[in-house]
C-alpha cells in the first residue's frame, strides 16, 4: 500500500543548542513540541521546515502537509531538507541532526550555519530506508559525509551477535567521527583530501573491488545519486542480491549527475 504522505506528523519545535562537531558538521539540538515524535528505526529521517527566505518566523503550524505547501504563495513556503535524526532522547524531549556545512550552501545547510538557540523549526516525518529482511548476518553500510549520521545510528543499534563492514568517504581525516557499536563493526575510512564532493569515486571502487558478501546480506547506504546508483547495480547485478536485501538511498545529487530511472532501482 502506498505511504499517505499527508497523514504524516510535523513537530514545531526549536533550536535549543548548536555545536561544532567536525570542521565541516555542525549539530543541532531541537527541544520542545516533540511529545508526538515516535522513531522509525535507527535511520530515522526527517525533513527540517525553516521559515522562508528572509523571515525569522515559521509560515506552518502541526497541519502542515506537501499538499497545502504547495499551494502557498512561493515567498510563504518553507525552506528545508531532509537529515537523519542522529539521537533522540524522549524523556528530555530532544534530538539531534547532524548537517554538512557546504561551501555552496542550500537554505537549509546556510541556516545551520547561523542558526541560534531559539530559533523556530519543524520537523516532518520520521521515515525510514533500514529493514534488513529476518534471517540477516552480515550488513554492509556505506555513506558519504552525509549519510554518516544514519551510518553511526544503525551501527549503535546492533547486538552483539551481529557483524558489519562499513565503507565511508569524508572530506579528510578530520571528518571521520566514532562508530560506536556492540557488534563487530569493521570500518574502511576514504578521504577525498580535495577532490570536490560527488567526483570521487572512492567509494564505488572500494564496494565493487571487495568479495561479495557472504551469508544472508543486507546492503544499506545513503549518500550522492551517482555513487548509490552504481553501487546499487553492482550489487544486484554483480553479487545478485534480491532487492530486499539491498536500500540506497541518494540523500543528494552532484548538478553533473544523472537524473536515476527506472533502470537504475
Amino acid at each position: 500500500m502506498a505511504e499517505d504522505i499527508d497523514a504524516i506528523p510535523t513537530h514545531i519545535t526549536r533550536l535549543s543548542s548548536a555545536r561544532t562537531l567536525t570542521p565541516g558538521v555542525r549539530r543541532l539540538t531541537f527541544a520542545g513540541g516533540l511529545d508526538r515524535y515516535r522513531s522509525a528505526g535507527p535511520d530515522s529521517f526527517a525533513y527540517l521546515l525553516l521559515p522562508p527566505a528572509g523571515r525569522t518566523e515559521l509560515t506552518i503550524g502541526t497541519d502542515f502537509t506537501w499538499t497545502a505547501c504547495f499551494a502557498m504563495p512561493e515567498d510563504e513556503r518553507p525552506v528545508g531538507a531532509y537529515y537523519t535524526i542522529r539521537h533522540h532522547r524522549p524523556d528530555a524531549g530532544e534530538l539531534d541532526i547532524d548537517v554538512v556545512l557546504h561551501d555552496h550552501a542550500g537554505p537549509a545547510s546556510a541556516w545551520a550555519s547561523r542558526a541560534a538557540p531559539g530559533d523556530p523549526a519543524a520537523l516532518w516525518g520520521p521515515r525510514t530506508t533500514y529493514s534488513p529482511p529476518e534471517g540477516t548476518d552480515e550488513l554492509l553500510l556505506v555513506a558519504d559525509d552525509t549519510g554518516l549520521p544514519a551510518v553511526c545510528a544503525i551501527a549503535a543499534s546492533l547486538s552483539a551477535e551481529q557483524r558489519a563492514r562499513v565503507v565511508v568517504e569524508v572530506a579528510d581525516a578530520g571528518e571521520r567521527q566514532p562508530i560506536d557499536s556492540p557488534a563487530g563493526v569493521y570500518a574502511t575510512w576514504l578521504h577525498r583530501d580535495g577532490t570536490p564532493p560527488g567526483k570521487s569515486t572512492a567509494l564505488v571502487d572500494t564496494v565493487t573491488a571487495m568479495a561479495p558478501p557472504a551469508g544472508s546480506p543486507y546492503v544499506w547506504g545513503g549518500g550522492e545519486s551517482r555513487t548509490m546508483t552504481a553501487i546499487r547495480k553492482h550489487a544486484r547485478r554483480t553479487w545478485g542480491l534480491p532487492r530486499e536485501r539491498v536500500s540506497l538511498t541518494p540523500y543528494w545529487r552532484h548538478p553533473d549527475s544523472p537524473v536515476p530511472t527506472e533502470d537504475d532501482e
